[in-house]
C-alpha cells in the first residue's frame, strides 16, 4: 500500500476520468504504465479508499429513469415472456436445459406457465396460450410480448408482421396486441419479474426427475406463490384474481385453430435445416449467408420453400430425434466432374496411360480428384513425354500413386539435359495422338540408378 500511495494523484485522475474503472483495470494500468506489481487485494483496498476519500462513485453510465404507471383495470392485460435455465438431473451428474413460458395478469399478478425440454416454437406458444386461457377460465383483452422470433417476423415500422401460427391465433382470438419495441423490453416489467422469480425461487437447487414431474411440481409451486402477499400490491394474487376472473372475456366458442406449422429457418452450412431435433436436407448449393427458408407441415410431410414460395424439398417427417434426413437428389454430384477430369487426363496422355490411371483410381477412390490434379500438374511442369516415361517406370515397380509419378517425372527430367517443353493443357475437344518411343526397361532402371541418361 505504501508504494501505491506515491501514485495516488495518477490513480485519482484515472478514476475521475473513468468513474466506472475497476480495481483490476487500475492494477493492469499501473503494471503497464508504471511497472508496479501489486496484488489484487492491495489494489482493491487502495482504490476503495480513494473512492471514499475523494467521493468518486462508479455510477458513470447514465441510468434510465422510470415512471410509475397507473394500475390497469381488471381483466385488461396479460404479459408473456420466455426463460431458460440448466438444472441438475437427479439420476446423473449432468445438467438439463429447460425452457419455459410464463404468463402474468397485470392486475392480480396471477401467474401460469409451462416447461419443456426444447426451445419453444410458434405452435408451442399458441398451444400454451390456449392452456393458459383454460386455466384462467377466460382471456384478457390485451396481450403484451417481446419481439421474439417465434412471434414476430418483422417490426416493419409499426405494422408488425407475425409468424403464421401466431397470426392465425390472433385472427381467431381477436386479442388486442402490444409488442414491446426491441430497445424497450422492460415495458412488460411484471412478467420480467415473474421470470426471475421462477428461476430464482422454483428452479434454483431443484433436481430434475422428468418433465411431467417437473411441470406438476411447478403447478403446485404456482398455487403456493399465489397465496403469498405481493410486494407491490400488498395483497395475495389469489384474492385479487378471484375479483379479476369475472372481468375476463369468455373463451366459449373459441377452439384452437389447426395450426399450420410454417416456420422460418436459417439454412445451415451443410445445406440442412432443423425441424424438431432432426436435420432435413435441401439441394446442394442452397446455403448462403443468412439464407432463410420456410417450413410447412402437411400431415406427415415437411415442405421446405424459399421466400418466393418455390418448393425446395419435401421430406417424410421423422419421429425420432438426432437424425439426418437426406434425399438422394440433394447429394453433391461429383461423378460428372470426375468423369470430365479423367477424360481430360487420358486425352492429354493417350490411351497408353488409361490402364495405369484405372488402377490408380481403383486404389485411391476417395482421392481421385487430387490424384488427377497432381498428374496434370506434372504434365505442365515436366512435359507429356517425361510423364509417360515416369508412368512406365512406376508401372514396372507397381507404384500406383500420383505423388510417385510426379517424383519419378521430376527425377527423369533432372537427368535429361534437354527436357521436353512443358505441356500446355488442351481445351476440352483437343486430342493428342503422338507416337511414343518404346525403350527397353533396362534404360529406365539405369535412369533410376543415375548411371544412364535418356537421349
Amino acid at each position: 500500500m505504501t508504494v501505491l500511495r506515491s501514485y495516488e494523484p495518477v490513480v485519482v485522475k484515472w478514476l475521475e476520468t473513468y468513474p466506472c474503472m475497476t480495481a483490476a483495470q487500475v492494477r493492469y494500468w499501473l503494471e503497464e504504465n508504471h511497472h508496479i506489481d501489486a496484488n489484487d487485494r492491495t489494489v482493491r483496498l487502495f482504490v476503495s479508499d480513494l473512492r471514499e476519500r475523494y467521493g468518486i462513485t462508479r455510477d458513470s453510465e447514465p441510468r434510465r429513469e422510470y415512471e410509475a404507471v397507473e394500475e390497469l383495470p381488471m381483466g385488461h392485460q396479460l404479459q408473456l415472456d420466455f426463460g431458460e435455465k440448466s438444472v441438475r438431473d437427479a439420476y446423473s451428474s449432468r445438467y438439463i436445459k429447460l425452457y419455459f413460458v410464463v404468463f402474468t395478469l397485470s392486475y392480480s399478478r396471477e401467474m401460469w406457465g409451462i416447461f419443456q425440454d426444447r426451445p419453444f416454437s410458434s405452435e408451442d406458444l399458441v398451444r400454451s396460450l390456449y392452456w393458459c386461457f383454460d386455466h384462467f377460465s377466460g382471456m384478457p383483452r390485451q396481450l403484451v410480448y417481446d419481439q421474439d422470433s417465434i412471434i414476430v417476423v418483422s417490426e416493419n415500422g409499426g405494422d408488425i408482421i407475425h409468424t403464421k401460427a401466431f397470426a392465425a391465433f390472433l385472427a381467431e382470438s381477436k386479442l388486442e396486441i402490444r409488442a414491446c419495441r426491441k430497445s424497450d423490453p422492460e415495458t412488460k416489467g411484471l412478467v420480467e419479474s415473474s421470470v426471475k422469480f421462477v428461476k430464482g425461487n422454483f428452479m434454483e437447487n431443484r433436481l430434475y426427475m422428468g418433465l411431467d414431474v417437473w411441470n406438476r411440481s411447478f403447478e403446485g409451486w404456482l398455487f403456493q406463490a399465489a397465496k403469498r402477499k405481493h410486494g407491490t400490491t400488498k395483497r395475495r394474487p389469489v384474492d385479487m384474481f378471484a375479483e379479476e376472473q369475472e372481468h375476463l372475456l369468455p373463451i366459449y366458442g373459441i377452439t384452437p385453430v389447426a395450426i399450420a406449422e410454417e416456420m422460418d429457418r436459417i439454412v445451415r452450412k451443410d445445406n440442412t435445416v432443423w425441424y424438431k431435433s432432426n436435420r432435413y436436407s435441401v439441394p446442394y448449393g442452397t446455403y448462403a449467408r443468412d439464407k432463410t427458408v420456410f417450413l410447412d407441415v402437411d400431415g406427415d410431410k415437411l415442405h421446405i420453400m424459399d421466400r418466393v414460395g418455390e418448393r425446395l424439398a419435401t421430406h417424410d417427417i421423422c419421429t425420432e430425434k438426432g437424425r439426418l434426413i437426406k434425399l438422394e437428389a440433394h447429394r453433391r454430384d461429383r461423378s460428372e466432374k470426375l468423369k470430365a477430369l479423367r477424360e481430360k487426363t487420358v486425352a492429354l496422355l493417350g490411351e497408353e496411360f488409361k490402364i495405369y490411371l484405372e488402377v490408380l483410381c481403383e486404389r485411391k477412390p476417395r482421392y481421385v480428384k487430387d490424384q488427377l490434379t497432381i498428374v496434370l500438374a506434372a504434365c505442365e511442369a515436366h512435359g507429356r513425354e517425361t510423364v509417360l516415361v515416369a508412368m512406365r517406370y512406376c508401372q514396372e515397380l507397381e507404384l500406383y500413386s500420383a505423388n510417385d509419378l510426379r517424383d519419378a517425372a521430376e527425377m527423369i527430367g533432372s537427368q535429361n539435359p534437354s527436357p521436353a517443353q512443358p505441356t500446355k493443357l488442351p481445351v476440352e475437344d483437343e486430342r493428342y495422338h503422338i507416337p511414343v518411343q518404346k525403350r527397353d526397361l533396362s534404360v529406365y532402371a539405369g535412369v533410376a540408378s543415375g548411371s544412364a541418361v535418356i537421349q
